[in-house]
């Protein structure tokens, strides 16, 4: 990645002097933005375009070319691709739309392209992208003509839509937040976000990474990138409507969609994700403060009535508001003119009229132990106090950087004020306390986040399955039948993983089994047939029979279901007890980008229903087993409530984990259901098994 930042040499390949021509504005750009290194031109024909020459052939170049730019109909970029091969050109930049996005004749397009780079062992961003910019060598191709108006700052930014990646760099200039490297990825048919996030973790001049998205190519790859790194990672996924395509086969499939899948995978791999552009920025203006290391928040403010509304923000977000030393109040008494306000933590200073005050004030605040940031709200009019507003707030600013504690400023003034602030002022601004303390409460939570992922980033996870269970048995069978194992394989496999289920035996015929006499009732039977989910919904499934009654239940079965497609028999179990016991259900998918997805959640007839779980992305250590348990709305039931005992927790961990090994050991598996699990103060037993194969 490093070769397409820093080229030495650049070919814009599809420029002309028209007017209407794009390839001319990115010989502009480069031009405009002082790129250091050498340009040179190629068109259909001759000519010259700032001061240098138009070639009409790459092969009219006759020195080394690092990087080429290819902005031409789509068509033609297939063979301008082979000449940049011939050229011995191994970076290529292709800004051309109109291929796997509009059908199967772009991609043969794209195809022809790939098969090139393989041969050449080139690499290519793009195509139907803007390209790439760096602050440090003043490259810059995207074809929107551009001024060089740009602080270059610590953050990067990878965007597939080139529209978006420009208004990601406005939108951090409008704030003064500098870039240092621009991205826009397009359809990323070689290199992907992940090729670009993993450089940028590594590239000096980044600090932050701002990324959007509407498809992940390597959700795995991601995470595993986004856990090794140390730079804060700022996503907004867009593109979240398509939900899984297979509902009806499994209750995880039916539960868990694809924008579910990226959610959690960002929260365990510590990436901050936002939904809207408005919280993406708030969140990136913060990084730039002082870490806060806890939640004693002080609220300094010259309006009373924005005090109350940053108080109700703080109490919404649970921040606590330590109250202040009599000896410093007594302090800011001898400043007031009045002395009608009552002082207190929120601090109202509407009767204080000099700045300098304020800024001892502040300075005062920051220097209190038990003060973990400062909220700092501030009213003018620019026309009258415009000069010394800005001097109270850059002093204000300094001091937050004096005493590495967080000071968010949040200003009340005219609008071209408040426009001139965020050119000049090199220092977070917000508009309102609400969205100050929401963003705060955003970035504590995503620093207690990463400390956890530091921390656990070398915990061993449990050790794989053992092969000799027999389970690539079962599964083998199954597939070589064209066919996913019925309940009583499923439920083989469960057994043979490892966790707990109560014994069985299989009735294929209407005559009762072999060994039926050995389970202890009452009895449970339930439908082994392929064709059918959902057995309870059809009458599938009897409980609690007595002895004397199975073979008449059984008769029953036989009779509504033999005739059937895919019916194999009757399952006869034991029942498990319930007695203080919750039913849960646990869950696996596997999803094409980020690989198995175990789910957690309150199973049995209402789990579509209440479709409230909690999922991971697999492998998972103990401690995040742990989380995922404790985080299951309702999981205070689990831990004992109205005499009701609390379950054996690792039993449950112990499930979870198993469904994990399970899912990386045997890729075959597609989906996977234990529903009901039945948990109680005795530990966990499977009652229930469906497994769906590729």
């Amino acid at each position: 990645m490093e070769k397409f930042f820093y080229p030495n040499s650049i070919v814009v390949i599809g420029v002309s002097s028209r007017f209407t021509n794009l390839g001319k504005e990115i010989a502009r750009n480069l031009y405009e933005f002082n790129y250091t290194g050498e340009t040179h031109y190629v068109g259909s024909h001759e000519g010259i375009i700032f001061g240098r020459r138009i070639h009409t052939n790459i092969e009219q170049i006759r020195t080394p070319i690092d990087l080429a730019v290819i902005l031409t109909p789509a068509r033609t970029v297939p063979d301008y691709f082979q000449q940049c091969a011939q050229k011995g050109i191994p970076r290529v930049i292709i800004e051309t739309g109109g291929f796997g996005e509009l059908g199967a004749e772009g991609r043969e397009l794209g195809n022809k392209i790939l098969s090139v780079a393989k041969a050449a062992g080139m690499r290519f961003v793009g195509p139907n992208c803007i390209g790439l910019m760096n602050s440090a060598n003043g490259m810059a191709t995207p074809f929107a003509t551009m001024k060089n108006v740009f602080k270059k700052g610590d953050v990067g930014i990878i965007a597939q839509s080139g529209g978006v990646a420009l208004s990601l760099l406005n939108m951090l200039d409008g704030e003064q937040i500098g870039f240092s490297k621009f991205a826009a990825i397009g359809n990323k048919l070689n290199v992907d976000e992940n090729d670009l996030i993993e450089y940028l973790t590594e590239d000096a001049e980044t600090k932050i990474i701002c990324l959007y998205l509407e498809s992940i190519q390597a959700g795995r790859r991601l995470m595993d990138i986004a856990l090794k790194s140390d730079k804060p990672i700022v996503a907004h996924k867009a593109n979240i409507g398509v939900l899984s395509q297979n509902i009806a086969q499994s209750h995880t499939d039916a539960l868990v969609n694809d924008d579910q899948v990226v959610e959690t995978a960002f929260k365990q791999a510590g990436i901050a994700r936002f939904r809207d552009m408005q919280n993406y920025l708030d969140f990136v203006k913060i990084l730039g403060t002082p870490r806060v290391q806890g939640r004693n928040l002080a609220i300094i403010s010259r309006s009373g009535g924005h005090a109350v509304i940053a108080t109700d923000a703080a109490y919404i977000y649970n921040f606590d508001l330590p109250a202040f030393s009599e000896s410093f109040l007594n302090e800011i008494r001898k400043s007031l003119r009045a002395d009608v306000i009552k002082l207190n933590n929120p601090l109202d200073l509407g009767d204080l009229f000099d700045f300098e005050v304020y800024v001892r004030i502040v300075e005062h605040t920051l220097k209190q132990p038990n003060i973990d940031a400062v909220l700092f709200l501030h009213t003018y009019f620019a026309s009258v106090e415009g000069e010394t507003s800005r001097t109270l707030l850059k002093n204000v600013a300094e001091l937050s950087h004096k005493y590495q504690k967080a000071v968010l400023m949040c200003v009340s003034t005219e609008q071209f004020e408040l426009s001139q602030l965020h050119k000049q002022f090199d220092y977070p601004i917000y508009l309102s306390p609400e969205r100050a303390i929401a963003a705060l409460d955003t970035s504590i939570k995503y620093y207690e986040r990463r400390d956890i992922i530091q921390a656990e980033r070398n915990c061993p996870f449990s050790a794989t399955l053992k092969e000799e269970s027999g389970i690539s048995d079962i599964l083998d069978a199954a597939k070589a039948e064209n066919r996913s194992p019925h309940l009583a394989e499923a439920m083989e496999i469960v057994r043979a993983a490892g966790i707990e289920t109560p014994s069985s035996v299989v009735s294929r015929k209407k005559i009762l089994p072999a060994g039926v006499g050995e389970l202890k009732g009452p009895l449970a039977i339930k439908l082994i047939a392929s064709g059918i989910s959902h057995k309870s919904d059809v009458g599938g499934v009897v409980l609690n029979i007595p002895g004397d009654r199975l073979q008449v239940a059984i008769d029953a079965m036989h009779n509504n279901f033999s005739s059937k497609s895919g019916f194999e028999g009757v399952f006869i179990q034991e029942m498990a007890p319930t007695e203080n016991a919750f039913e849960l259900i646990v869950g696996a998918k596997r999803d094409a980008q980020f690989g198995p997805v175990l789910m957690l959640g309150f199973g049995g007839i209402f789990v579509e229903l209440l479709k409230k779980t909690v999922l991971r992305i697999a492998p998972v250590s103990h401690n995040e087993i742990e989380r995922m348990v404790s985080e299951l709305p309702g999981a205070e039931l689990l831990a004992g409530a109205r005499g009701v005992p609390p379950i054996d927790k690792t039993s449950l961990m112990i499930v979870i984990d198993k469904i994990s090994q399970l899912m990386l050991k045997y890729e075959s598996i597609s989906s996977l259901d234990i529903n009901p699990l039945i948990v109680s103060e005795s530990g966990a037993v499977a009652v229930d098994a469906r497994i769906f194969v590729n």
